[in-house]
């Protein structure tokens, strides 16, 4: 074997062994993030405030979150630490609290809240909640579901407790198509509408209501309740109307001329996928003109 095929041989076994290690790695990382997390059924009552967590709940965003919840019940969990500290949902916990709290203690609480007395409609809205025997299970059995940290002691390891909270409130969960057909349907049935504009004394804007329920942005919920003229949702409709203008510009692009012996990896790389988007366009088109049929 000549020294040129040893030393591709010698780095196609590196890359090989570089793989297993990286998957090692991955497999090690996955296991701790999952490590210590269990979900688990939390008396309301019984979770406390971290003493170094001043932030204050916010009421407009609580008294969403409470109306949906009564909607179509919590459907993020809360994060607890294995002494069922609040590790991450501020304002689903105090949603949750407001919720199981008769008519008058409801407004007691309401009005501790930040920016309280600048809600519009705030009683009318406070007296349509239902009253706690009528919440959807678990809550009305006052229980939460948590994701509890078992390992983690929140007063003990401060740091652990900010490094799981920010873990908690930057992770999405990608919900699937019934899932989120189920909770529009849910949010419909409650009379939640399509709305423009600001919502009026008695409306119930749909698209706020599950952007708090999903956790997600105004232009994914948007993209979620909008519909083309054949009923199809809006994600197949969009991705059909940008192919038209991805081949326009795949066909205005004009390849450079990469000086010979110059090392441009992401240029040359970028050129390549260009260039089997290219080829597949045509295919692409077509199913999805299938697809909006």
């Amino acid at each position: 074997m000549s020294k040129a095929a040893d030393k591709n041989a010698a780095g196609m076994l590196g890359g090989i062994a570089t793989g297993h290690a990286q998957h090692k790695t991955d497999a090690r990382l996955g296991a701790e993030a999952d490590r210590g997390r269990t979900v688990a059924l939390v008396d309301a009552w019984s979770i406390a405030h971290r003493a170094d967590d001043t932030r204050p709940a916010r009421a407009e965003h609580v008294l969403a979150i409470a109306e949906s919840i009564a909607a179509v019940g919590l459907v993020q969990p809360l994060a607890v630490d294995k002494n069922h500290m609040l590790i991450a949902g501020l304002h689903r916990l105090h949603a949750c609290l407001l919720l199981l709290s008769t008519a008058p203690v409801r407004l007691t609480l309401f009005e501790g809240l930040e920016g309280a007395d600048k809600v519009e409609n705030a009683e009318d809205r406070l007296a349509a909640l239902p009253a706690p025997s009528k919440l959807l299970e678990p809550l009305r059995g006052e229980k939460i579901p948590c994701r509890v940290f078992t390992d983690l002691d929140a007063e003990k390891d401060a740091n652990a407790a900010l490094a799981a909270e920010a873990a908690e409130n930057t992770a999405r969960r990608q919900y699937t198509k019934p899932e989120v057909e189920a909770v529009v349907a849910r949010l419909k049935k409650a009379g939640y509408r399509e709305l423009k504009g600001r919502p009026k004394k008695g409306q119930k804007a749909l698209r706020p209501a599950l952007q708090t329920v999903l956790g997600i942005g105004p232009r994914q919920a948007t993209n979620v309740l909008k519909k083309d003229a054949t009923g199809k949702a809006s994600t197949v409709a969009t991705f059909s109307a940008a192919l038209p203008k991805l081949s326009k510009a795949l066909d205005d692009l004009e390849a450079p001329t990469i000086p010979t012996g110059t090392r441009a990896p992401a240029l040359r790389r970028a050129l390549e996928i260009a260039t089997e988007l290219e080829a597949l366009l045509p295919e692409a088109t077509r199913e999805a003109k299938d697809l909006d049929a």
